[in-house]
């Protein structure tokens, strides 16, 4: 991380803190991320997240977004991170950035007691979407890909399903209640203390939007990342949670997949055989 940003959150935190001990974190699409443990004239360790914002044309004025979103949270109940300071255009850091403060917990991928975890993972999405953010307040969701050409991939067994599934992903777009959504919900950016939720993180994309879009991120990393049975496990553990919701309209997952840039050499094959039929079965079911 580039000395000048890391000068930049010191003279935030003020003469009070003194920086002890930085460290790179795993993650950050979007930008790199990095831990740093601050401690005070009593001894008392305090712990924030310095993040950074590569230049993307689609996310025009990223940090200001996030500390944005971050600020309508800030008087919920849900467990986010805190704005120390932002620096929106990068004048200070080199590049535009976030200062929070970090929050305790740990990320689970593949917990043991994967049901109450499913189950619990469904509550936090229906508990983002009751949520009370003034709706003027966001930005309104957009389908991401809908302007790509989308050709067949060289490595795509069955052309057809492919061709199906741009045909539905460019068709008319479900009608769907808006509502507050985290745009990037998936089990990374998820924390907790033991079986407890700790915190929600990564708020750059959120929006007023669709619930299903959320729904369809999740089940795509757990489809990916655990199983089949995982995504449809959390879906109807949704669905028993929210008894208003309508029948799941699957164009929303083949809207996320899509969104999706997946190559082989790069990804994997075992990843992207598990993407490619994870598009074929919503198209099964479209």
């Amino acid at each position: 991380m580039d000395r000048r940003a890391l000068d930049w959150a010191r003279s935030a935190l003020g003469p009070d803190l003194e920086v002890l001990v930085t460290s790179p974190l795993t993650g950050g699409t979007t930008g790199s991320v990095m831990a740093i443990e601050a401690g005070d004239g009593r001894r008392r360790r305090h712990r924030f997240v310095l993040k950074l914002y590569r230049p993307d044309p689609s996310e025009p004025d990223s940090a200001w977004r996030e500390a944005h979103i971050l600020e309508q949270l800030a008087p919920t109940d849900l467990p986010v991170p805190r704005i120390v300071a932002m620096d929106r255009d990068g004048a200070h850091a080199g590049c535009p950035a976030l200062l929070m403060t970090r929050l305790g917990g740990r990320i689970l991928k593949r917990p043991r007691g994967l049901s109450s975890w499913l189950e619990a993972m469904a509550c936090l999405a229906l508990r983002i979407h009751r949520l009370p953010i003034p709706q003027a307040s966001l930005p309104r969701y957009e389908v991401w890909g809908l302007d790509e050409p989308l050709e067949v991939p060289w490595w795509w067994r069955s052309p057809e399903v492919w061709r199906a599934a741009v045909e539905i992903f460019r068709g008319p777009i479900p009608d769907e209640p808006p509502c507050f959504i985290h745009r990037d919900l998936h089990a990374a950016n998820v924390l907790w203390s033991g079986s407890s939720l700790s915190g929600v993180v990564d708020w750059l994309h959120g929006c007023w939007g669709p619930a299903s879009a959320d729904l369809a991120h999740c089940r795509l990393n757990l489809w990916l990342d655990t199983s089949p049975a995982a995504a449809q496990v959390f879906l109807d553990g949704y669905r028993r949670l929210d008894r208003d919701m309508g029948p799941y309209n699957h164009f929303w997952d083949i809207a996320d997949a899509l969104s999706w840039h997946v190559d082989p050499r790069r990804d994997g094959w075992r990843f992207a055989r598990r993407w490619e039929l994870f598009i074929a079965t919503a198209v099964s079911l479209a």
